[in-house]
């Protein structure tokens, strides 16, 4: 297993969470606590990433011995490309930012982020039904074929651009949250995002929780869960 490099080595802070918003799911609890961390990885010159993980350290919070856990009730991922010379610093979305030289086969880039207590050797093997996994969010770049022709350059060109962000997992976990005793894992995989190849990526996690205590019942169903395959 490889490793996320850690901007942010401990979680940044952690702060009483004020309820914002007032549409539905938005109401929180008074103890709910938001927790920051910022990880980072850099993509090959294809624009590619093989599975690594990044540690979100919950040590503060969390203690198997002590029966101390924390309730995870929602993730927020943002992806960012700070070095890209803009004034936003915004990931590209489009993965294949250049005219497709292929007269039939379309350009497809992949990109896939989750939040995992298990550590699974290759993000296929990933998805909403897999043990341990709290949420997935995945983007899809798609650039049609164009015979090597910019799209609009041609009133003949049949280029197409398609952009698919989705988030899969229960995305609000209030009130009762998602009961952990461990550091989270954050894992991301990447095929053919050109546009961000060579560059290093920022990825920020924000998690809102709650500080709980663990009964042996719940310490027993995570040891079975565990082991489950």
């Amino acid at each position: 297993m490889q490793s996320i490099g850690i901007l942010a080595s401990n979680v940044g802070y952690a702060l009483l969470y004020t309820p914002w918003g007032c549409g539905s799911g938005m109401t929180k609890n008074a103890t709910d606590l938001i927790l920051r961390d910022r990880l980072q990885f850099t993509l090959d010159p294809l624009g590619g990433q093989a599975t690594v993980y990044g540690r979100f350290d919950l040590g503060d919070f969390t203690s198997a011995l002590e029966r101390k856990g924390l309730a995870i009730k929602e993730i927020q991922f943002m992806l960012r490309s700070p070095t890209d010379g803009s004034n936003c610093g915004n990931f590209n979305l489009i993965g294949f930012n250049t005219a497709n030289p292929s007269k039939s086969v379309a350009e497809i880039s992949d990109l896939k982020i989750w939040a995992t207590t298990r550590a699974y050797e290759s993000a296929s093997d990933v998805g909403i039904a897999s043990p341990d996994v709290l949420a997935i969010e995945q983007w899809q770049s798609i650039t049609g074929p164009s015979n090597g022709i910019l799209p609009g350059a041609d009133s003949t060109n049949q280029a197409y651009l398609q952009i698919e962000h989705n988030k899969y997992g229960t995305t609000d976990l209030h009130p009762d949250g998602f009961a952990v005793v461990t550091d989270l894992l954050v894992g991301v995989a990447c095929d053919n995002w050109l546009s961000e190849a060579d560059v290093t990526i920022e990825l920020d996690v924000m998690i809102i929780a709650s500080p709980i205590t663990i009964s042996q019942k719940q310490l027993t169903e995570m040891l079975v869960q565990s082991q489950d395959q």
